[in-house]
């Protein structure tokens, strides 16, 4: 059995979906501290969303030693920690706990994500070939810290030593990175971080792991995950049935970097969409107005068969914006806002879903994914395909129907990349099957 645990549903689905390549049976499932985990006795692949990315340290491992514990994981069995690949969240302490409880030798740990110009070098997170600390992705963060030394920023987080192995060795291949591993284990170190700029690095990180005779937890990206071997040789058998949907897609747009942005603005451009620009401010003075207006104004768009955009175009990183203001006029925490817009997204959401006809779903950003899905007492899903790198199609039992759901993390992609999978999902063939 292979036990994929992530920090949010975005990772958690762009992880999965790697194994589901390779023709693993693979289900994502929401958990949280009172939930009951089933697991099919034709799953290969289970993949658990924690949500403990934004919660407080101690509150992390509580909830996550909890799930653990419901979990009747092997010595045998394969273990991935799935870590934000702009290193958000508690990583280090998650580590630690995960390695206490299953009682792991080591953690092989390489954030890298080359396809989504993400690499490790002499221990930095470069992203968009800038240090991590200098990038977008590190201003969202008020409280900026020196987050690009991976093996500094686990310290801070942990009490086990960290050690390190430099691209140097890496590139030199499987025996070198094998013996370096055995080297720093045999020094006392519990979590190894491991340079890599691309896929071949990670293959051989992989491997490597595999080789070793302890006992191993595995921790990286979905760039890790995407390079696990197939070890049992499955041959594709998902049997699932996709009917062809002529009618309009729901996109839900959280996320609050650039990148999203550009993304929507693009498919504005290219297509007949309408949208429903939130105003954050009227959340908190007149939500159930609000709610109304916006909820009849998606369904009217979706009735006259036009795709839709929900999103705000306020932008957490620039302090003048509304973002900034709302925290000091309501006094609230940077993640309570985070928390409350999250709640308002996914009510609307499941108010327009519940008078539309709608089957397909596009979901950016892990908050809002998270907020939809739950608003929508969804809390399993069923990975399909990868439509794009890291970007999954899921399928889940919604009322008596299926609903398709499509995971984006709000930093993937081109600028086009929601109008490919929009155009994606409409030329998917009647009642596909993957076989």
């Amino acid at each position: 059995m292979i036990y994929v645990i992530a920090d949010d549903l975005t990772g958690a689905n762009d992880t999965g979906v790697q194994f589901t390549k390779k023709g693993y049976n693979t289900i994502v499932s929401i958990l949280d501290d009172q939930s009951t985990i089933i697991i099919p006795d034709d799953l290969d692949v289970l993949v658990i969303d924690t949500e403990t990315r934004g919660l407080e340290e101690k509150i992390a491992r509580e909830r996550l030693k909890n799930i653990l514990e419901k979990l009747n994981i092997k010595k045998r069995d394969i273990v991935y920690k799935k870590v934000d690949s702009t290193l958000r969240g508690n990583i280090g302490s998650e580590l630690e706990e995960i390695i206490q409880i299953l009682n792991r030798d080591i953690c092989i740990f390489s954030p890298s994500y080359p396809s989504h110009k993400r690499i490790t070098v002499g221990g930095y997170l470069i992203v968009d070939h800038k240090p991590l600390e200098l990038s977008e992705y590190s201003l969202y963060n008020f409280k900026r810290i020196e987050n690009s030394f991976i093996p500094l920023l686990l310290k801070t987080q942990t009490i086990f030593p960290v050690g390190q192995i430099d691209l140097k060795d890496v590139i030199k291949g499987q025996k070198t990175i094998f013996s370096k591993i055995e080297e720093l284990y045999q020094k006392g170190n519990k979590i190894i971080v491991i340079d890599s700029t691309s896929e071949q690095h990670l293959a051989d990180i992989f491997t490597c792991g595999l080789k070793f005779e302890g006992t191993v937890l595995f921790s990286g990206s979905a760039g890790l995950a995407n390079n696990f071997p197939n070890l049992y040789n499955k041959e594709k058998n998902i049997q699932t049935k996709i009917k062809k949907n002529d009618g309009p897609v729901i996109v839900v747009a959280g996320s609050r970097n650039s990148i999203v942005e550009n993304q929507i603005n693009y498919l504005k451009n290219k297509s007949n969409l309408k949208e429903l620009k939130i105003d954050l401010e009227q959340i908190f003075t007149n939500k159930e107005g609000i709610l109304e207006y916006y909820t009849t104004k998606g369904i009217e768009i979706l009735k006259s068969n036009n795709d839709l955009v929900i999103y705000t175009d306020a932008r957490y990183n620039e302090e003048k914006l509304i973002n900034k203001k709302l925290m000091n006029k309501y006094k609230l925490e940077f993640r309570e806002l985070e928390i409350k817009i999250k709640s308002f997204f996914g009510e609307l959401t499941r108010k327009i879903i519940e008078n539309s006809n709608i089957r397909y779903l596009i979901l950016t950003g892990g908050d809002i994914a998270l907020g939809v899905c739950k608003e929508l007492k969804i809390y399993n899903l069923n990975i399909i395909e990868e439509l794009m790198p890291g970007i999954p199609l899921t399928v889940a039992n919604y009322k008596d129907y299926s609903l398709n759901i499509i995971t984006k993390a709000g930093g993937f992609g081109k600028e086009d990349t929601l109008y490919k999978l929009i155009n994606k999902l409409k030329s998917i063939e009647n009642e596909r099957i993957f076989l």
